[in-house]
């Protein structure tokens, strides 16, 4: 640690704070429902604040001898497995709004010895100092845990009480500053995916491009590939010259890809897959292949015009998400995709992936995904006969040029928005950094030094006795 300010001292986490995890309450005594105490378990814990999703509950007749795990208003928390996720630190203060509720294992609960040094310490936590001393010494690949020595032997600067205070008060009016502008900046982001679900609605109900009478309708496109358009009058009233139509009718072929196992390591074919399909584009950028002795037939490549469709997720969210094949690519694809070959005299690739995009059709989808052991499945069973609203050829392509033109405006604003947040982020860095150099408030000769602050609490602990606490009850 470099040379501190007069008054600082190099601190330690455990000099400051109680650290205590919680136990293995007896999974079959959770409640999710009714009366109880709600235990704080590391999914309750995101950066910045405790949510209270999926409540796992402890009756309340159970308490007694727990009593010492009972949050209180101003504790830290941090959660001790997979403690830094790509949103930030999973570490958070108790608000009065999440009390009254009990530590579970595997979450830390840091509770200042004095109430004064709270604050102080959270904001030593969000330095990035303290990230990267985790990421140096936290253990494990697929689940990263931290320890409560770990968390305690973390060493920051620690100012004098007196400009704690002002340093604090400096942090904080700089933080809301910047919380104004990202809660703008978020609002923005929020009006931006509802412009885009403006613009594939529009584009898919016939409202965003004008038809002209000279296209030949889809009707007719129909009728010279000997398929006929849907006669359902429940469904909306098209625009003159579109016809609705089912999904299997637009393609000369559909079904489902190889199930061969496939690695990066692999010398034959590439393999797509649910990772390939990102935000209506084919991304071979992480491409998985099949082995050459696996003999993949040239059915199973894909080609320009094919339509590749997710069928099966643990997120609804990711079920029936699309993208069209629109160039040469060496590729097969996997099993848990589907493929329609559309007809190119019928119908643009490109259109029917919107179409699938727009939120009445993602609707649609999620509604007719069957779900199994935790996994939403379609089929061709259900994707084939979707009403498809099919327009003329040519307004097709007059439809997907000028989403792409709307959308580039859309996507150009969106990164104006990460960046704003980008800097926002950085900003926060940099009033970290300042606060523990002593560069965000003046120092005052008068102030009492740090280490006599920790000198009082060291006096303070040797002179509470220990509480007799009961012992954890062992997991079912």
């Amino acid at each position: 640690m470099s040379a501190l300010p007069s008054g600082w001292v190099a601190a330690t986490v455990g000099d400051l704070v109680e650290l205590l995890s919680g136990p293995a309450f007896k999974s079959s005594e959770f409640r999710l429902g009714g009366a109880g105490v709600r235990l704080l378990r590391g999914d309750n814990i995101e950066p910045g604040s405790l949510r209270w999703l999926n409540e796992r509950l402890w009756p309340e007749h159970l308490l007694p001898g727990y009593e010492h795990l009972l949050l209180q208003a101003e504790d830290i928390i941090l959660a001790m497995d997979r403690p830094i996720i790509s949103t930030g630190l999973k570490l958070a203060r108790v608000k009065e709004s999440d009390t009254p509720a009990l530590l579970v294992q595997r979450v830390a609960r840091l509770r200042p010895n004095d109430p004064s040094a709270a604050a102080i310490v959270y904001y030593a936590l969000l330095h990035d100092a303290f990230k990267a001393a985790l990421q140096s010494t936290q253990t494990g690949t697929q689940l990263p845990h931290i320890t409560l020595k770990q968390i305690a032997s973390f060493e920051f600067p620690l100012p004098p009480l007196a400009e704690q205070g002002r340093i604090v008060a400096a942090i904080e009016e700089a933080f809301s500053k910047l919380d104004v502008g990202v809660a703008g900046l978020k609002a923005t982001r929020q009006r931006l995916a509802r412009m885009r679900d403006s613009v594939l609605a529009a584009a898919v109900s016939g409202r965003l491009v004008p038809q002209d009478p000279t296209d030949p309708s889809a009707s007719r496109l129909l009728a010279d590939v000997g398929a006929e358009a849907l006669t359902d009058s429940s469904l909306p009233t098209l625009p003159k010259g579109w016809a609705w139509v089912e999904m299997r009718n637009l393609s000369s072929s559909a079904g489902y890809g190889t199930s061969v196992k496939c690695g990066y390591t692999e010398d034959g074919p590439g393999v797509l897959r649910i990772p390939n399909i990102q935000a209506g584009v084919v991304d071979v950028s992480d491409l998985k292949r099949a082995p050459d002795s696996a003999g993949i037939g040239a059915k199973l490549y894909v080609s320009p015009g094919d339509l590749l469709i997710v069928r099966t997720n643990g997120s609804r969210d990711l079920i029936g998400r699309s993208a069209p094949v629109v160039r040469e690519i060496e590729c097969s694809f996997a099993s848990y995709l589907i493929r329609f070959r559309m007809i190119p005299e019928l119908v643009n690739v490109e259109y029917v992936s919107l179409m699938l995009s727009a939120q009445d059709w993602r609707r649609r989808l999620e509604s007719g995904a069957a779900s199994s052991a935790g996994q939403y499945n379609l089929s061709l069973r259900t994707l084939e006969p979707l009403p498809v609203a099919l327009p003329p050829l040519a307004e097709q392509q007059r439809i997907v040029d000028e989403v792409d033109r709307l959308f580039s405006f859309i996507e150009a604003a969106e990164r104006a928005v990460d960046a704003g947040l980008a800097r926002s982020a950085a900003l926060r860095r940099s009033v970290l950094k300042a606060a523990f150099e002593g560069k965000l408030s003046s120092q005052d000769p008068s102030d009492e030094p740090a280490s006599v602050l920790l000198e009082r609490i060291r006096a303070e602990r040797a002179a509470s006795p220990t509480p007799k606490r009961r012992r954890a009850r062992a997991t079912a």
